[in-house]
């Protein structure tokens, strides 16, 4: 039997029950405990070496190039038999010492003829360990003979690092894990919002009517917040506030969690001096989104007449989230933070 084949025959009896087992949350493909079925891919200008060492949790798989000898390829491979559903997500964690090179992720069929990826073009690599998380939307069809181009099977997956600057580096990887997801629904249920204190008749449910001539009003214009629960996990591609004229924040921040105990920022405004904001917040999920004003200009209180969620393909890229801005910024100046 051919070593190629030994290698599949083996992967499918180590992950051939993943296919059968996607309705759990989340599959863990690899904990890097060891680098067992992992190869080393490289083009001939490539020198390179994997090893084990230190992860996120417990240990990760290290990957040393160099492209000192000229332009090329190198990284690594292993099989992961896997039925790939409509929707789903991969994620990993990265960390690098690496000048801004090309990092590709692939996922190969059983022939090896039909690719798809993920290109990351000139990829700022982390120096501390970052999760990324991969889509169905992110992965496109990269070269091979087939007809179908939606990833439907996928029997290896790669990770590559491509010569784009060339010199050499260092990248850990950990924790590779495979998520089923419901799918996308068409439209989201409306939040429940809360605040930090509000003023008669002007409750912070008014923020989502609909209605320009209604708004929430705070008690006074210092460490207030509002608080959107969306009662499940969804995408959120970025948040649009309009203010009430001279009642805007000009200091706020904005959070996002997924339990309302541990908060990630996404990002911190500082001298905002306009009654419109849009804040890009690409390739976020979370059920809560908190919205922290530090500072107001004026001294009674803070007033927001409506907050919009932009959807996830609104912000995908920049010429996407500046064309919202376009469609909706009233005239005059207003807050972009992208």
């Amino acid at each position: 039997m051919r070593i190629g084949n030994i290698k599949r025959a083996l992967a499918l009896l180590t992950f051939g029950v993943i296919s059968l087992t996607l309705n759990a949350q989340s599959v863990v493909l690899d904990d890097f405990e060891d680098i067992k079925g992992w190869e080393l891919l490289k083009s001939e200008a490539f020198e390179g070496s994997i090893s084990l060492e230190p992860g996120k949790t417990g240990n990760a798989i290290r990957l040393d190039y160099d492209f000192t000898k000229g332009m090329g390829f190198g990284g690594i491979q292993k099989w992961f038999p896997l039925n790939i559903p409509d929707n789903y997500e991969f994620t990993f964690w990265i960390k690098a010492e690496s000048p801004a090179n090309t990092l590709e992720i692939k996922f190969i069929d059983e022939s090896g003829d039909n690719v798809w990826w993920v290109n990351k073009r000139n990829y700022e690599f982390p120096t501390e360990w970052t999760q990324v998380r991969i889509r169905n939307r992110h992965v496109t069809f990269a070269w091979g003979p087939t007809q179908d181009r939606v990833l439907r099977r996928a029997d290896r997956i790669e990770f590559t690092v491509a010569s784009f600057v060339g010199g050499k580096g260092t990248i850990w990887i950990d924790d590779l894990r495979f998520e089923k997801l419901p799918p996308r629904p068409e439209t989201y249920p409306q939040p429940n919002v809360r605040a930090s204190s509000s003023r008669r008749f002007h409750s912070a449910d008014l923020v989502l009517d609909g209605n320009e001539n209604t708004s929430w009003q705070s008690r006074n214009a210092k460490n207030q917040h509002l608080l959107l629960d969306f009662g499940t996990r969804r995408e959120i591609g970025g948040i649009h506030i309009d203010w009430l004229k001279n009642h805007h924040a000009s200091k706020f921040s904005v959070s996002t969690s997924n339990d309302a105990l541990t908060w990630h920022k996404s990002q911190m405004i500082i001298g905002n001096l306009t009654d419109a904001s849009f804040v890009r917040m690409p390739e976020t999920e979370a059920r809560y989104l908190r919205v922290d004003l530090l500072e107001g200009s004026s001294p009674r209180s803070f007033v927001i007449e409506s907050i919009s969620i932009l959807d996830i393909k609104e912000s995908q890229t920049v010429s996407d989230f500046l064309i919202y801005k376009a469609r909706h910024a009233p005239a005059g100046p207003s807050t972009c933070m992208y």
